[in-house]
């Protein structure tokens, strides 16, 4: 459910037609309303040696793709985690992801796309039982100067409905499912506030042939916090605006803003304390798309990212920056803030550091205690100070590359101690393409979670990874 398909309109070369590459690098293929060849220069992504071209049916009005992969393991809780049962796993193979994507170009100026995904850590599949298929991203995206009759090469003005996409990153490859070939390391980061909603957006993207800008999009969403529908009394909206600046030189920046309104919903009772049952939160509060599994959870579960806000007043600013000097070489930096005006807590009304927590039989918390997913909230910012850089470098040009990712987050919520209070983690990875069509990624991973830290694991993880994935 949980879909980054971020429609900033920056777009790639492919071999015979322009894609945009989205925030999770989801290659989708444009109405060829304009050259935009510029812009096409300032992709990020060196990933993938080419693009693999879509299947194209009804003389190029349709388009699919098929994504398929599978994940090995061997990872492990450190000593202390919240569930004992993660610091002795056995190493395995996952569960097949499956996507297959179609794309319909209605006439010159409008298309159409939907994503129909089977994801064992997506929609909240009932632990293993449900192998089903679900419409994962869909929407409908309305050139609007040329539905004007004001088409223009080096501009567009796009108006999408339906699912939107919401991260507050760019530049980077996001994992979702099967699609993880523009990902360079495998899963996401502990930060990446990513996914999808209901609701519109408009963007705007324009290309320059002189100066030291050579690009820029402006956009704007605004959608219903949920990716079904959510009508409840006090619900409100979520909000995004991002403004991003392509330079000659291979350098980008970005600057994104978010905003939800959902705190109306809450009903205190004397205590001060309010419940979550029922109620819309911001689905981008926790983050979407790890690939990381762990055996006292259900595999719909995302325990390995940070979980301090609650998501209802919650506001993202975010800069991102990235360099491409050649196309074997990409670094991305990232810095942010997110906060909410709620904070977890448990039953008694005490402030949890996130969403997961050691507790008593009654809910309180207790570090000597079982496990508990807090399901109240008090009055009170939680917040949360990251950043994160990697890099990725072709060895052996369009072959064989390797990568690299470091993450820091730190809960820097009101009510919760400023002590030992950061998650941080390394991931050090390796990619071979056999093909354009197929990707063997190789990695390890290591993430420490302080007691204050707001992690969902308590204490982290470590260990070593694998996928191999096909798109065609």
């Amino acid at each position: 459910m949980l879909k980054n398909i971020q429609n900033t309109h920056t777009l790639s070369a492919d071999k015979n037609a322009l894609t945009i590459s989205n925030s999770n690098d989801r290659n989708r293929s444009v109405s060829r309303f304009g050259k935009l060849g510029l812009l096409a220069a300032a992709v990020m992504a060196a990933s993938a040696p080419a693009h693999v071209q879509s299947a194209e049916f009804l003389d190029g009005l349709a388009e699919i793709n098929f994504l398929a992969l599978q994940n090995y393991q061997a990872i492990q809780a450190k000593d202390g985690a919240f569930r004992p049962a993660d610091e002795e796993q056995s190493s395995g193979f996952g569960r097949m992801r499956l996507n297959l994507q179609f794309k319909f170009h209605i006439n010159e100026y409008i298309t159409a796309d939907v994503d129909i995904a089977e994801e064992p850590n997506d929609f909240g599949n009932n632990g293993d039982r449900d192998f089903s298929f679900h419409q994962d991203f869909a929407g409908i995206e309305f050139e609007l100067l040329g539905l004007s009759g004001m088409a223009s090469d080096d501009s567009n003005l796009t108006l999408r409905l339906g699912n939107i996409g919401a991260a507050p990153f760019n530049f980077k490859g996001f994992q979702d499912g099967a699609d993880n070939q523009g990902n360079a390391l495998i899963g996401n980061g502990i930060t990446d506030y990513a996914t999808a909603e209901n609701g519109a957006q408009l963007s705007y993207s324009k290309s320059l042939s002189n100066g030291p800008i050579r690009a820029y999009n402006i956009a704007a969403h605004m959608t219903t916090s949920s990716f079904g529908e959510a009508f409840q009394e006090d619900r409100g909206f979520n909000y995004r605006l991002e403004g991003t600046l392509e330079f000659a030189g291979g350098f980008k920046a970005s600057m994104k803003l978010f905003q939800a309104n959902q705190g109306d919903q809450l009903r205190f009772d004397g205590n001060g304390v309010a419940s979550l049952a029922g109620l819309t939160t911001t689905n981008y509060r926790f983050g979407d798309g790890e690939n990381y599994n762990f055996s006292a959870s259900a595999s719909s579960e995302r325990d390995t990212h940070v979980g301090i806000m609650p998501g209802l007043e919650q506001s993202i600013m975010q800069l991102n920056l990235a360099y491409q000097p050649n196309a074997d070489t990409s670094v991305i930096f990232m810095i942010g803030q997110s906060s909410d005006d709620y904070t977890f807590a448990d039953a008694d009304g005490n402030a949890v550091a996130g969403v997961t927590y050691l507790g008593d039989a009654n809910g309180a918390a207790d570090l000597t205690g079982t496990t508990f997913d807090s399901s109240t909230v008090i009055k009170g910012e939680s917040s949360v100070d990251y950043w994160n850089i990697e890099a990725q470098h072709y060895i052996i040009p369009g072959k064989f590359y390797l990568a690299a990712r470091y993450q820091e987050a730190e809960n820097t919520s009101d009510l919760i101690a400023q002590i030992d209070n950061k998650v941080e983690r390394i991931q050090l990875a390796a990619g071979y393409w056999f093909n354009d069509k197929t990707l063997l990624k190789f990695e390890y991973v290591d993430q420490d979670e302080g007691v204050n830290s707001g992690g969902q694991i308590g204490t982290g993880f470590d260990g070593f990874t694998s996928e191999i994935s096909v798109k065609f």
